[in-house]
């Protein structure tokens, strides 16, 4: 526990102890202060100073400590609130300066330190808190004779290291009072989010996701790791219609699909929970995607999905196209 500051007092004892000549340790034993104190107050007394003009010199330092409040130029200001009026997080909005060196940045940590101290509006954050967890218990049909991810993992091994483009992780996401739905689709090394419209139909979800496959170069996609709802039913039809290998994970094991999990927790914020998601076009899904592709993530060393997309692919895009 910090030592509260010194007193008139304190040193008045001290300058006492000095002219009696009581050694600097033990003056220290005497007032429990620190001994490398007492030895500077006795060098002071010993240049002439007294007890009041030591004490003015410490306050005055004392007034000096401290962290210097984060001043932020109007320019930047304006810069990182378009950011995160596009749902830039503060976190990318630091790496990717950092990484494009930036003559003006700064690192995360000062950023939030900023919302704290009212220079940056933390309504405008993506997150503005914990997400507060509601177990429902799953009442809908699962799959059961299918390709399983420990059999995927087999076949791929590399998939482990994420360094291989073209494996992706599979799930719906559903609207109001769950009678409409959007396939999602993330890919394991890229982080790159597809939205696909379709509904909770087995055979719209195989229509839909066998056009994207169909309109996307075959050799870039590789497999496709779903959940066991029975929207995926059609599975073998899919992969028969593609070059695509289908493969599900565990039940009750979503975080086997961690990255899509938290894929679509992200465009949640633009396709919110107990709204209608059938009144969005598929443009209207691609335009949110790409919104989405564009922002730098730390996990991919502040590139966006769309850069690393186009590293490992040569294309600028995979979203379905009308």
């Amino acid at each position: 526990m910090p030592r509260p500051n010194i007193t008139i007092k304190e040193l008045t004892n001290i300058e006492s102890n000095y002219y009696l000549m009581i050694k600097p340790r033990e003056c220290a034993k005497r007032i429990k202060i620190g001994k490398d104190k007492v030895y500077r107050y006795y060098k002071l007394f010993k240049e002439g100073k007294t007890v009041q003009e030591i004490y003015n010199i410490y306050e005055q330092n004392r007034r000096r400590c401290g962290r210097k409040k984060l001043t932020i130029s109007e320019a930047k200001l304006i810069e990182i609130n378009e950011k995160l009026d596009k749902d830039w997080s503060l976190d990318a909005i630091a790496g990717r300066d950092k990484l494009e060196n930036a003559s003006e940045k700064y690192s995360t940590s000062k950023l939030y330190k900023s919302v704290n101290e009212g220079i940056i509006d933390k309504h405008k954050l993506r997150r503005k808190g914990l997400r507060k967890w509601t177990h429902r218990n799953e009442s809908r049909g699962k799959i059961t004779d299918c390709p399983t991810i420990s059999q995927r993992n087999e076949k791929y091994p590399e998939i482990v290291d994420k360094n291989i483009f073209g494996h992706f992780e599979g799930d719906t996401i559903v609207g109001k009072e769950r009678k409409s739905a959007i396939v999602t689709l993330a890919e394991r090394t890229s982080k790159y989010i597809v939205l696909l419209k379709a509904s909770r139909k087995s055979t719209e979800v195989e229509n839909v996701v066998t056009d994207w496959a169909n309109n996307t170069s075959n050799d870039k996609i590789k497999t496709i790791t779903f959940d066991r709802g029975k929207e995926f039913s059609r599975w073998k039809e899919i992969e028969e219609a593609t070059s695509l290998e289908i493969y599900f994970g565990d039940p009750g094991s979503p975080g086997q699909r961690g990255l899509n999990e938290n894929s679509n927790g992200i465009v949640r914020k633009d396709l919110p929970k107990k709204t209608d998601l059938s009144v969005h076009s598929q443009a209207e899904l691609n335009k949110i995607a790409d919104k989405w592709n564009n922002i730098p993530r730390k996990i991919l060393k502040y590139k966006t999905p769309a850069e690393v997309l186009k590293i490992h692919t040569g294309l600028d895009t995979i979203l379905l196209q009308n």
